[in-house]
């Protein structure tokens, strides 16, 4: 059995597909481009295929990871060759490389995402600003949001590395931001915009990296 790690790209044409249809996507690339995947053991076998975070409804990426576990050998780069001429539009495959098959999951490496959003700010860049000054200066930022009809509370201040905001077309600001996610709790890019005062839901959110 062979461990494939897979850099890929999710575009605007899918953004607003599931984690769970994300997956699917790819495992119907993989089964039309005749690449051998193994499967899980059991009554449900599916393909061994783990993605290192899921993205948010609406957010796309472009340096996403997943792991993908081949029954059979075959050079990384020809997953990549194969696997691209199968692809949705809006999918994107950069690169692959191989890995041991023992190494940690990586669900548990991921630490934190870099964002890069593009939002409307109601008292533009200068209060924008203030806004990110006042956040980074304070030890504690609760955020209240809806989950369906559950009520749910989350301290962000703790999970935000750094956020930046500058300027950008049409009075817009463009904020780039690192949060961190994963076991040790995460910070949604959009509550973070919330907090601070931008509208939502904001014109785009692109993760631009995961951090180990």
């Amino acid at each position: 059995m062979q461990r494939v790690r897979l850099r890929f790209g999710r575009g605007a044409a899918v953004r607003f597909i599931s984690h769970l249809d994300t997956v699917r996507c790819w495992e119907r690339a993989f089964r039309r481009a005749a690449i051998p995947l193994e499967y899980t053991q059991g009554f449900s076998p599916h393909p061994k295929i783990a993605l290192a975070a899921p993205l948010a409804v609406g957010v796309t990426g472009s340096a996403e990871l997943m792991d993908v576990w081949l029954r059979k050998w075959m050079p990384p780069q020809s997953v990549v060759m194969l696997g691209r001429r199968e692809l949705p539009s809006g999918f994107e495959l950069h690169d692959a490389w191989e890995v041991p098959e023992g190494a940690p999951a990586l669900q548990a490496l991921v630490r934190a995402a870099r964002y890069r959003c593009l939002a409307f700010h109601g008292g533009q860049l200068s209060a924008a600003r203030q806004a990110v000054d006042t956040f980074l200066q304070s030890e504690s930022v609760v955020y209240c949001f809806s989950r369906g009809e559950e009520q749910r509370t989350v301290d962000l201040r703790p999970h935000v590395r750094f956020i930046e905001v500058e300027s950008a077309p049409e009075g817009s600001c463009l904020v780039e931001m690192e949060v961190g996610i994963g076991q040790e709790g995460s910070a949604r890019p959009d509550h973070v915009l919330g907090v601070l005062g931008f509208t939502l839901p904001a014109a785009s959110i692109l993760r631009l990296a995961l951090c180990f």
